[in-house]
């Protein structure tokens, strides 16, 4: 007797391989329609351009803070959910079908390939499935889809729910098959809404969304599945569904709150913008697609090598520069060896320096351990300023005070009340150099 796990894995690999695919049509090279990034502050059909409101590109500086925020608080959590750098991880998943799942592998491979320019501490689950969209998401039908996604994450991932913390989507629905627009695009956008709650529901920690629309769909002939969600004007009319539902968010939707004892919704972004039309060029990045682009027979929307690559590069050099990702997407002092020591919260170095005239045992404190309560000194002091922090095992700084030195040395008297027993570390900048030290309260 299968269990239910196999039942479910069995279903899964079924959706995925009964797809009827077609012959992609190499005729149709452009719409005539502009990408919403270069229709800016004018309109299509009645609705204004661009990414953000206003017809502008560029997102909203207090959105824009918040994610920069939200980001630069990201760490690794362990299976409770609970921030471990010995144990933890970083977890990005994926949401779609199968055109998103095919890119979503490609940026998987490239990024665990190239180790020392991103975090360590990333852990990238792909829990696409092909030939489900958005209406598989959403009550009634989202059970069977949920379940499976949770026996990708517990079995195949070897990670939880509660450690799940970026987000990515890239999708469609098969019951938005009007081919007129607003209203497929409007179709799209109402069931985005309570995906995104759902989302949120299933994944606590899920702090950050990013959302693609398809890329260039016209070369999906009319006898191809799925034309009618992957295919022209679908495509295209995708986008629209992606910018109303972030726009949303910014102007204060109670449907996607993401910050407060409200929250119903992790915080919003546009991700990278793949839509072109066809073989004429974007006027920012002079980004194409053109028919080899697509699998020969994938429908004319399945990507190919070439076509998952592209998609990928985009996605990867989104998440490089981005104030939203840079910061948990790359590597650097913050994810060294996946330790808290020797670490702060803004992911600052804090490291035991011996050059110069600085020695670790040149830093003396007294008594340890203590309640907050103590004394530290220090000798050869040049600079007239020096800098005390103390941080504790998160990172996190507890304390900071900049001191005048005297001639030849330091004695300061620290006072921290109601101080957490806990680990402690003494940092002491002076000199160009930093010295740390472990205290231990309690």
């Amino acid at each position: 007797m299968k269990t239910y796990q196999q039942l479910i894995t069995i279903i899964a690999l079924s959706l995925c391989t009964h797809i009827l695919q077609a012959q992609v049509d190499c005729d149709n090279t452009s719409t005539g329609n502009i990408p919403i990034t270069e229709i800016g502050p004018g309109f299509f059909m009645g609705y204004q351009g661009g990414l953000y409101p206003g017809g502008s590109n560029t997102m909203p500086m207090l959105h824009a803070q918040a994610g920069k925020n939200i980001g630069n608080s990201i760490k690794p959590l362990n299976e409770a959910g609970d921030v471990d750098f010995d144990n933890g991880k970083v977890v990005f998943v994926a949401f779609g079908a199968s055109t998103a799942g095919n890119t979503f592998n490609t940026f998987k491979s490239t990024v665990n390939n190239t180790p020392d320019l991103y975090n360590p501490c990333l852990k990238f689950v792909n829990l696409c499935l092909g030939g489900k969209g958005l209406e598989s998401m959403i009550p009634p039908h989202n059970n069977l889809l949920w379940a499976y996604i949770a026996d990708t994450l517990m079995v195949e991932s070897d990670i939880t729910a509660a450690q799940v913390q970026i987000g990515w989507i890239k999708t469609a629905s098969k019951d938005d098959s009007i081919p007129e627009f607003p209203m497929q695009a409007d179709s799209l956008y109402a069931k985005y809404i309570p995906t995104i709650q759902r989302m949120k529901e299933n994944f606590p920690n899920l702090k950050i969304l990013y959302m693609s629309s398809h890329a260039y769909g016209g070369y999906a002939g009319e006898l191809s599945d799925n034309a009618d969600l992957a295919g022209e004007p679908a495509a295209y009319y995708g986008g629209f569904a992606v910018k109303w539902v972030i726009e949303d968010q910014i102007e204060g939707s109670p449907e996607l709150i993401f910050s407060g004892p409200s929250t119903n919704s992790p915080w919003l972004s546009w991700g990278p913008y793949y839509w072109a039309d066809g073989i004429i060029p974007r006027v920012a990045d002079g980004l194409t697609w053109v028919c080899s682009d697509y699998e020969p027979d994938g429908g004319g929307f399945h990507l190919s090598e070439e076509g998952k690559a592209k998609e990928s590069d985009m996605l990867i050099n989104f998440l490089y520069n981005s104030n939203s990702s840079k910061k948990w997407f790359r590597n650097g002092p913050k994810w060294t060896g996946c330790i808290p020591e020797g670490r702060l919260a803004d992911g600052s170095e804090v490291v035991i320096s011996n050059s110069g005239n600085y020695f670790e045992d040149e830093l003396t404190i007294y008594p340890s351990p203590n309640n907050g309560n103590f004394y530290i000194s220090w000798e050869n002091i040049v600079e007239k300023n020096c800098n005390i922090n103390i941080v504790n095992s998160l990172g996190n700084i507890v304390y900071n005070n900049t001191i005048q030195a005297a001639i030849g040395g330091v004695s300061t008297h620290i006072n921290i009340p109601n101080l957490p027993a806990g680990i402690y570390y003494v940092v002491v900048f002076a000199n160009d150099i930093k010295m740390t030290k472990k205290i231990v309260v309690g």
